[in-house]
C-alpha cells in the first residue's frame, strides 16, 4: 500500500478528442509530443498540410504513422486481418523509444476493426460486401466487443506512452424534452462509459465568421460541458480551463517534453 506522500501529480497521459469531421482532432494530435498516428481513416493529408503551411510542423518534427488497411510491404491487408495488423502497429509504437504519444485516428474506424475481431472470437462469419452483410450483433457479441475495447484501451494506457484517441460525435433528440444532445458516436453502452477512461476529454469547436477573403476561423478546445454536451464527459485533469484556443496545445507539448 502506497502512502499519500508518495503521490506526485503529473501532466495528463490520456486524451479523448471529440468533434465532427474537420474540427481539428488530428491537427491537435500531431502537435502532441512525438506521436505515432494509427491512421484508420487514411485522412492525414489535410492536417499535415495545414500544420506545415502554418510552420507548426517542420522537417525537424518527429512523428510517425501507419495504416492497418495495408501490410508492411504496401499491399492491401485483408479485412479479417486488419485488427491483428492494428495491434501489431500499436505494439511497435509502444515499444519504440522514438514515440511518446500513441494516437488512434479515428475511434469510429478502429471500432469497425474491433467488430471484425469480435466476429472472429465468437465464431461468426463476416459478410463479403457483395452478396451478404455482416451478421447482426447479439448479446454475446456485445459483451465480447466491450471486453475487447476495454482491454485494448487500458493496455495502451499502461504502456508508458501518452494515449490520444480521436472520436466523432452524433446529435440525438431526447425523447422527453426534445432537446438536441451530443453523444459519442459509438455503438452500444460504450458511449456512456468511454469518457471515464481518459484524464482529458476535449470537445473541438470551430466557429467561422465573415466571408472570403476576410473570413476568420476560430478553433477552440472546450473542457466543460453545456446542456447540449452533458453526456460527452468533458473534463481536464490538468485544469487547463473551460475553454482555450486549440493552438494552446503547443504550450502543453512544451511542458511535457
Amino acid at each position: 500500500m502506497k502512502s499519500s506522500t508518495d503521490f506526485l501529480p503529473r501532466l495528463p497521459q490520456s486524451f479523448l478528442l471529440i468533434g465532427p469531421p474537420g474540427s481539428g482532432k488530428t491537427t491537435v494530435s500531431l502537435q502532441l509530443p512525438k506521436p505515432f498516428i494509427l491512421d484508420c481513416d487514411q485522412n492525414l493529408n489535410g492536417p499535415v498540410k495545414f500544420l506545415r503551411d502554418s510552420k507548426k510542423l517542420t522537417s525537424d518534427s518527429k512523428w510517425f504513422y501507419d495504416c492497418p488497411a495495408f501490410n508492411a510491404d504496401g499491399t492491401p491487408c485483408p479485412r479479417d486481418q486488419q485488427w491483428d495488423r492494428a495491434i501489431t502497429l500499436l505494439t511497435e509504437a509502444c515499444s519504440s523509444a522514438d514515440v511518446d504519444t500513441v494516437v488512434i485516428s479515428s475511434l469510429t474506424s478502429f471500432i469497425e476493426l474491433a467488430f471484425i475481431q469480435t466476429y472472429k472470437m465468437t465464431g461468426k462469419k463476416l459478410g463479403d460486401y457483395k452478396k451478404t452483410i455482416d451478421p447482426k450483433f447479439e448479446f454475446e457479441q456485445w459483451g465480447a466487443f466491450g471486453s475487447i475495447m476495454r482491454q485494448t484501451i487500458f493496455w495502451l494506457k499502461s504502456s508508458g506512452k501518452r494515449l490520444c484517441v480521436e472520436a466523432h460525435m452524433t446529435v440525438d433528440k431526447e425523447e422527453l424534452s426534445g432537446a438536441l444532445t451530443n453523444f459519442l458516436a459509438i455503438p452500444g453502452n460504450l458511449k456512456h462509459t468511454l469518457s471515464g477512461w481518459f484524464e482529458e476529454v476535449w470537445l473541438l469547436d470551430v466557429t467561422v465568421t465573415g466571408v472570403p477573403p476576410n473570413q476568420k476561423v476560430d478553433r477552440r478546445i472546450i473542457t466543460a460541458p453545456d446542456n447540449k454536451s452533458k453526456h460527452l464527459g468533458l473534463k481536464s485533469a490538468a485544469q487547463l480551463g473551460t475553454s482555450f484556443p486549440a493552438d494552446m496545445v503547443n504550450v502543453l507539448q512544451a511542458l511535457q517534453k
